[in-house]
């Protein structure tokens, strides 16, 4: 089943971001079998990452909570709020 994951940043974290995206991107390139797309949300200017979006197939939403929660951002306290939702592919 696909689940989006949308993470958003506690303010003024961002040192916590940089800190630990080394670690995260090597956790995401070891779960590249679960995931569809991911990449960065970003604050009005264009630049500035704000949190985090990743579509990803696993069995049920258990899954999906384990791989969150395995996020060394998410390890690190960076984020304020995580949501998962199951989706629904439909365009294109």
């Amino acid at each position: 089943m696909l689940f989006a994951i949308r993470c958003f940043d506690k303010d003024g974290h961002q040192e916590v971001r940089k800190r630990t995206r080394d670690e995260h991107l090597a956790y995401l390139n070891g779960q590249l079998d679960k995931i569809r797309m991911a990449g960065p949300l970003l604050a009005d200017d264009g630049a500035t990452p704000v949190g985090s979006l990743l579509l990803i197939e696993v069995p049920d939403r258990a899954a999906a909570e384990s791989f969150a929660a395995g996020d060394p951002y998410a390890k690190a306290g960076l984020f304020d709020s995580v949501e998962i939702a199951g989706w629904k592919h439909v365009l294109p």
